[in-house]
């Protein structure tokens, strides 16, 4: 029986094979699953996204993870999203060992902010004028953190709203933030806990409080 190290060491010549044939505008990246919080063990053709090597788990892959999305199937594909201006077409693969347990992921993330803009083009000069001028529908944004305290910040400017204060919170919504922040698969990266008590500026026994009324 393979190792799990094994074989995720065949998937990294994988993921460099898959990003010498498809061009500069797709990111592929390797996930290893034993750290969460640095699971980007390999990144080729980063630019696209603007991670780096050791970047921790987007909050979509937290989410596959939490949901067990990758049950019963061996990859998503063709979801949308939005970072750093680019319009982006995401792929997972699920990386299983002999026993069916998940331990990596190999994202394929293909920059086609040039080829929207081409059709919008064409369909412009095409457009009849029924429909001209009408916004094009918006996408979910997807962010690429490259540490766990930047997508930590981030999770909490979505979910505080502008609210800076931890203090000025009642204390219902203080139970949401953290619900949220759970959900969102933020305490189950490493030190996860940690950072939110530092990004709030309150003890960690206090976010475990928390955690424990939810």
């Amino acid at each position: 029986m393979k190792e799990d190290l094994e074989i995720l060491d065949e998937y990294k010549k994988i993921a460099k094979f898959m990003s010498c044939c498809y061009g500069e505008n797709v990111e592929v990246i390797l996930h290893d699953l034993r750290d969460i919080s640095s699971s980007g063990v390999e990144i080729f053709n980063a630019h696209v996204s603007g991670r780096e090597k050791g970047a921790p788990m987007s909050e979509f892959g937290l989410k596959i993870l939490k949901e067990k999305l990758y049950k019963n199937r061996d990859f998503i594909t063709n979801s949308k999203g939005i970072t750093g201006g680019k319009i982006l077409r995401s792929s997972t693969f699920f990386i299983k060992n002999e026993v069916e347990n998940i331990i990596g992921m190999i994202c394929v993330n293909v920059d086609v902010s040039r080829y929207l803009n081409i059709a919008c083009q064409m369909e412009a000069m095409a457009n009849f004028g029924l429909n001209f001028g009408e916004e094009p529908p918006k996408v979910a944004e997807v962010d690429f953190p490259n540490s766990v305290k930047e997508m930590i910040n981030k999770a909490l400017i979505d979910i505080l709203k502008g609210k800076i204060y931890w203090k000025e919170i009642e204390m219902e919504e203080k139970l949401n933030v953290i619900k949220e922040l759970h959900q969102k698969g933020i305490f189950d990266l490493r030190g996860g806990v940690l950072e939110v008590s530092e990004a709030l500026k309150v003890s960690e026994s206090t976010i475990y409080r928390y955690l424990s009324k939810i």
